[in-house]
Parts: structure tokens; C-alpha cells; sequence
């Protein structure tokens, strides 16, 4: 004999309640429910609806004068730098090719000193002191070296508007560093030319 549960899915036949081992009532199972399919997984076959723009080419559109600082610059020299030129960072290039980013943010930490350390309690222990080296280094800078953030998001020129964008996305970063194919900086991107691009090209349509 069975009991017929109604569920928002489908009507479930389930078979009655047994004892369970050493005497005990088994808990009533539970109503199987349908999985409904995710709505994103159509998306990946229909045709994308991107907004105009997003297959020019980098170059076309970077900014090529950049402003950039040297690993053994004064860290007060260079907050001054950013002040003066009206911007909020600025790559840091070594012999023509960047490796790192001077931005305001690590600039902050000089302000807040180690009230900007995670404490006992915030994340795992592991992760905690990994995040906590990074911004004591950066508490204790003096030259630009050591308070910019290493392994900056670059973009190859040749690439495009949209691969920009989900760079920029994937980065968590509003600004990329356009590199030649040796490596060497040759412009800077931001997602305020993306936009202003695309906004560009509906108007003209």
C-alpha cells in the first residue's frame, strides 16, 4: 500500500514508513522534487547581443600618452605624480615593461597603517597572513616598489573591445595596460573608453 504526497513538481508515491534497525521509526522520506534547468544554459546558443563596439581593436582606442612611475621612485614623489596629473594610478614600468600598478588604494595603506590588518577571526588563518604580508609591506613602503600591487592585468593591443571587457571583469580592475608582443607598455585602456566607445557608435547608427 502506499501514501501519495502532492508536491509543486509531481504527484510522488512513496511507500509507507518501515522501522528502522533497533526499533526506531525511520524518518518519512522526502518528496522528490523536479531540478529545474539553470536559465543561463540556453544562452550559450543564441546569438550574443553585444553592444556596438565591442569588436574594434584596442589600439584604435587606448590612451598612448601614459603617465608611469619607476620601481625606485619616492613613494611621496609618486603620490604627488598621481596628485598633479589628475589621476588615481599609474603603471610602473621596469626597462619599458610593467610590473606593477601604483594606484591610490595602496597608497591608502600609508594612512591607515595597521588598522588595515585583518585580525584573529577574518577568514582562514591561512589566507589571513598571506593577505596581511602583502599590506604590511605595503604599511611599511618607502619607494614605489614596494607599495604597488605586483602582477598587473595587461591586454595585448591587437585585442578587442569585448576581450577588454571581460578582462577587466575577471581582473576585478577598471583599467588595463595595453602591452606590445614583447611585453613592453604602449598604452592604457580603461572601461570609461569602453563605454564611451559603444555609446559613440549607437548614436551614429
Amino acid at each position: 500500500m502506499f501514501m501519495l504526497l502532492w508536491t509543486t513538481a509531481a504527484l510522488v508515491a512513496l511507500p509507507p514508513s518501515r522501522p528502522a534497525l533497533g526499533g526506531r521509526a525511520a524518518r518519512s522520506p522526502q518528496p522528490c522534487l523536479l531540478a529545474e534547468r539553470p536559465s543561463w544554459l540556453g544562452f550559450m546558443g543564441r546569438k550574443e547581443q553585444n553592444w556596438p563596439g565591442h569588436d574594434e581593436i584596442v589600439s584604435r582606442f587606448m590612451k598612448a600618452d601614459v603617465v608611469f612611475l619607476k620601481p625606485e621612485d619616492d613613494l611621496m614623489s609618486a603620490a604627488r605624480i598621481l596628485d598633479a596629473s589628475g589621476i588615481t594610478g599609474a603603471p610602473v614600468l621596469d626597462d619599458g615593461k610593467v610590473v606593477g600598478i601604483l594606484s591610490q588604494t595602496d597608497l591608502l595603506y600609508k594612512v591607515a597603517g595597521r588598522a588595515s590588518l585583518k585580525l584573529g577571526g577574518e577568514g582562514a588563518a591561512s589566507v589571513r597572513y598571506a593577505e596581511n604580508t602583502v599590506r604590511l609591506r605595503k604599511i611599511e613602503a618607502e619607494t614605489v616598489a614596494s607599495a604597488m600591487s605586483r602582477s598587473p592585468a595587461c591586454i595585448e593591443e591587437t585585442a578587442t573591445m569585448q576581450e577588454a571587457a571581460a578582462r577587466m571583469l575577471k581582473a576585478r580592475h577598471n583599467r588595463l595596460c595595453v602591452v606590445n608582443p614583447v611585453g613592453r607598455l604602449v598604452g592604457i585602456i580603461t572601461s570609461s573608453d569602453i563605454v564611451r566607445l559603444a555609446l559613440a557608435e549607437e548614436a551614429s547608427v
